[in-house]
């Protein structure tokens, strides 16, 4: 924890300088990792004003594409403890999150970790949704155009160690456009990298998920479309291996 503050200083420290070198792009990629699946860190950097030094990054350096990935690929483990998801459920976090949907920035990544911030908040209901702006069902339409703008053979600047944060979201009816960012995550990670996510997937469990997503009625058909490709992507490699591992597989980022 001790760790999670000097990173947080010496963002600070940068901020005052108004300065984003590879000090400040490794700080926010440190605390990345050192929050995955880590609830006790999460709740650190939120104690320490974490969440005011994001925003002043985002105004600060606009245009600094590594360092919004980093940042929203930490608040995506932020929002992954349930407990800390409140914190990030106001009006100014909720409009930033939104508007950064449509970012472009390091390809599809700051889009696709700003639409999984808001799916593990959508994920918890709209009786937690108090604000009157903006309105839940706006930001969840804006979830879904960003969602279907994405290219599902995207490479990727992350990697998974565990699913299991996407894969609570598969079996549920309380905001269907959670359960289809995260059938997208896994539908384009078995395409892209399939030797290393296809066992993965089945080991945790998620193909008997995915029939879930396929029962409920409240999934979307384009979402139970893609819950099958799923599925068969991971048939066919349990039947060979080779024939799908299409490419060589590299990941040059890190997921917290």
């Amino acid at each position: 924890m001790g760790f999670v503050k000097t990173m947080l200083n010496l963002i600070q420290k940068k901020l005052q300088d108004r300065t984003c070198d590879q000090v400040m792009e490794f700080s926010w990629s440190a605390l990345w990792n050192i929050t995955d699946e880590t609830p006790d860190n999460c709740q650190m950097f939120l104690t320490c004003r974490g969440m005011s030094l994001f925003l002043e990054c985002l105004e600060e350096f606009p245009d600094k594409q590594e360092l919004h990935r980093n940042m929203l690929g930490l608040l995506g483990n932020v929002a992954e403890v349930k407990s800390l998801r409140p914190q990030l459920l106001t009006p100014q976090f909720i409009t930033v999150f939104s508007n950064l949907l449509e970012s472009k920035a390091d390809g599809i990544e700051v889009s696709y970790n700003a639409c999984g911030v808001l799916s593990h908040i959508m994920f918890d209901g709209p009786e937690v949704w108090t604000m009157d702006e903006p309105r839940r069902d706006a930001v969840m339409d804006r979830m879904w155009e960003a969602i279907q703008s994405w290219d599902v053979s995207s490479r990727r600047n992350i990697n998974y160690r565990s699913f299991e944060p996407i894969l609570r979201l598969l079996p549920q009816s309380i905001a269907p456009v959670s359960q289809h960012w995260a059938t997208w995550a896994l539908y384009n990670l078995v395409s892209v990298y399939p030797s290393k996510y296809c066992p993965l997937l089945i080991k945790e469990g998620g193909v008997s998920l995915l029939e879930k997503v396929l029962e409920l009625e409240s999934s979307q058909p384009e979402t139970k479309d893609m819950a099958r490709k799923v599925m068969e992507q991971c048939e066919t490699f349990k039947e060979d291996p080779m024939e799908t591992n299409n490419g060589q597989e590299v990941n040059y980022g890190q997921r917290g």
